[in-house]
């Protein structure tokens, strides 16, 4: 259900790395989105808003940032595109861990979302794990 909003790459990386920050605080707050986006505060605050309207996060006025269940389960599902295809970039290409890095964001954000979850299964399927 929460695959059919359709949200931009730049909202994408916000929920990403709010599931990130998560992880790592027990509050997430604006100052921390923005000083680890390395983007202002004001761009912080605009997809806050937007993330919010669409029930993807909670946050009131000065408030941490909590993702929503539908939010989370977006986050999880943008982490784990991300994560196989760093991981394929990486171990069968041999692209080096920071080039690898950049380039699976651009893949997962720019390839059309049908495309891009066949190519996610598909590497899922065939990866060998360690």
């Amino acid at each position: 259900m929460t695959d059919l909003i359709k949200i931009s790459p730049s909202l994408e990386d916000y929920l990403e790395t709010i599931l990130d920050l998560s992880v790592a605080n027990d509050k997430v707050r604006v100052t921390d989105l923005a000083e680890r986006m390395k983007v202002a505060k004001s761009s912080v605050n605009q997809a806050v808003k937007k993330l919010n309207e669409l029930n993807m996060i909670k946050h009131e006025k000065y408030g941490p940032l909590t993702l929503t269940k539908a939010g989370e389960e977006r986050a999880q599902k943008i982490r784990r595109r991300h994560q196989i295809l760093k991981e394929f970039l990486i171990e069968i290409l041999g692209v080096n861990r920071d080039d690898a890095e950049i380039d699976a964001c651009k893949i997962e954000h720019y390839l059309c979302p049908d495309t891009i979850e066949k190519f996610v299964a598909y590497l899922e399927a065939n990866l060998k794990k360690d």
